[in-house]
């Protein structure tokens, strides 16, 4: 039974929590708008990330994304403040890749006045996806357990550090044509099988990692990033990410799971507000290490 007057963590349908997770510790998920063709749809509700994949695999469209925006955040923030009378944690999407974190914050001005007695915070992830969910989860776990949201913003500060993402490209196309693509404009059009893996570095920006030329390679090299980047580890957790991919992530899941063999590893359908520029057949993880 939830502790009353436990703060409720609040992130966006980008973070990949598992629906059955949210509901679990309360987390409350806010949709993404994807805008297809000059149409809106809300993320997870009324268009599902495997469908705009498909589509884009099969038609050439034109895809955005968007954050939720000021007064969706002020409504959400307002809901959980009357129905609940606890304080909100958000954890917004980088603010380097959407108006995410702005939104939030400005919405949290809004309530201030409105509501002294209830705080609602609001923490950049400087992350997306799977180590943005893996973040808000921690959140939760914590503030359940009776931690206090400054100990849990003091956590997050630090432990946003500590996650990252790693994720291989099937095409370079996508990137290039929403301008993101950075040092290796040169590979596009090659006629090599040419690879990215990418990251998401402490900025909060998307960053290429390295190049994989043989797709053979690209488990191993998203293993070996992975191994690199959480040295000496005490607690790790991992969250496999696809675009409409599952063959391929299932068996990354496994090559991960031999690695690793007592954790919890779930597979997610990869976020549209970066699927938009990455496309299908991308396979990848989210992290978060102590």
């Amino acid at each position: 039974m939830k502790p009353q007057n436990t703060p409720v963590v609040v992130t966006g349908s980008a973070a990949q929590v598992p629906p059955e997770i949210a509901s679990q510790l309360g987390i409350v998920i806010l949709p993404l708008v994807i805008i297809v063709e000059g149409k809106e749809y809300l993320d997870g509700i009324d268009l599902f990330p495997s469908d705009l994949y498909q589509k884009m695999r099969t038609q050439k469209i034109e895809v955005k994304t968007a954050a939720p925006n000021v007064g969706q955040y002020y409504a959400c923030f307002k809901r959980i403040i009357d129905q609940q009378e606890s304080d909100v944690l958000c954890i917004s999407l980088s603010g380097k890749l959407s108006s995410d974190y702005t939104a939030a914050v400005d919405a949290a001005k809004m309530l201030s006045g409105e509501y002294p007695r209830n705080k609602v915070t609001v923490i950049d992830s400087l992350r997306a996806a799977a180590p943005q969910g893996l973040l808000a989860v921690e959140a939760a776990k914590r503030l359940r357990a009776g931690e206090t949201i400054e100990d849990v913003v003091q956590y997050l500060m630090d432990a946003r550090h500590r996650s990252g993402l790693i994720a291989a490209l099937d095409s370079l196309d996508y990137l290039a044509q929403g301008g993101r693509i950075g040092k290796a404009a040169y590979l596009v059009g090659s006629v090599l099988q040419i690879v990215p893996i990418l990251t998401i570095n402490d900025e909060g920006i998307v960053a290429p990692s390295t190049i994989i030329r043989k797709k053979e390679k690209i488990i191993p090299g998203i293993l070996s990033i992975l191994a690199k980047e959480t040295p000496g580890f005490t607690k790790l957790g991992l969250s496999v990410m696809h675009a409409d991919a599952v063959e391929e992530a299932e068996v990354l899941r496994q090559s991960l799971k031999e690695l690793y063999p007592t954790l919890d590893i779930p597979i997610g359908e990869f976020t549209p507000v970066m699927g938009a520029h990455a496309g299908p057949g991308l396979i990848g993880l989210g992290y978060l290490y102590e």
